[in-house]
C-alpha cells in the first residue's frame, strides 16, 4: 500500500474513532491531527477538511463497488450493500448524516444519486436517447426520494431491517424509471 494511502487510512482511522463518542459537528481538525498522530500540514496535504475525510471513507469503501457493481437488472443488490454497510457502521454514519454544513454526507450522496440515475438510465433506454432536462428530472426524484427514506431510516436508529428499507423502496420505485422513460418517448416534449 503505497506511503498516501497508508496516510489517508491513518486520518480515517482517526476521524471513526473519534466519531464513535463526539458529535462530528464538534470534531476539529486539530481533534482529527492529534488522534491521527499527524502534522498539520500532512492532514490538508491529504484532505480539505473533516467533511472531506468521512466522504472519502464513504467514497472508497463503498461508493466505488457499488457503481461498479450495479446495473439495472441488478440495482436491488448494490442497495442491501449499501444499506448493510450502513447499519455495519451505525455509529459513524449517524453521525454523519446528522452533521451540517456546506460539505456534509447528505450533500455528498448527491453524487451517489447522479452516477446512479445516470447509469440506470442509460442501462434502461436501450440506446435511445434521454434528453438532460429529464436526466435532470430523474437525479432529483430520486435523490430526494432516496435522502428522505434514507435520513428517516439513519435518525429512527435503524430499527428496521435493510433488507425491509430496501424491499419497501422497490416497492415503490420497481418499473418507475422504464415507465417514465417510455412515458417520454410516447409523448412529445411541451413548452
Amino acid at each position: 500500500m503505497p506511503s498516501a494511502n497508508i496516510t489517508k487510512k491513518v486520518i480515517a482511522d482517526g476521524i471513526k474513532h473519534l466519531m464513535q463518542t463526539i458529535p462530528f459537528d464538534r470534531i476539529t481538525t486539530a481533534d482529527i491531527i492529534a488522534e491521527s498522530g499527524i502534522s498539520r500540514k500532512t492532514f490538508y496535504y491529504h484532505f480539505r477538511d473533516k467533511y472531506d475525510v468521512v466522504n472519502s471513507i464513504f467514497t472508497s469503501e463503498i461508493l466505488d463497488s457499488i457503481l461498479e457493481s450495479t446495473s439495472f437488472e441488478n440495482w436491488l443488490e448494490g442497495s442491501y450493500k449499501f444499506c448493510h454497510y450502513i447499519k455495519e457502521n451505525q455509529v459513524f454514519y449517524t453521525n454523519a448524516v446528522n452533521a451540517s454544513g456546506q460539505n456534509c454526507f447528505i450533500k455528498f450522496l448527491r453524487k451517489l444519486t447522479e452516477k446512479q440515475v445516470y447509469k440506470l438510465c442509460n442501462d434502461a433506454i436501450d440506446r435511445q436517447v434521454l434528453s438532460k432536462d429529464d436526466y435532470d428530472f430523474l437525479v432529483e426524484f430520486y435523490y430526494h426520494a432516496f435522502i428522505g427514506v434514507f435520513t428517516l431510516w439513519v435518525r429512527q436508529d435503524m430499527k428496521e431491517t435493510p433488507e425491509r428499507i430496501v424491499d419497501r423502496w422497490a416497492g415503490v420505485t420497481n418499473k418507475s424509471l422504464e415507465n417514465y422513460i417510455l412515458s417520454r418517448r410516447k409523448r412529445p416534449e411541451t413548452g
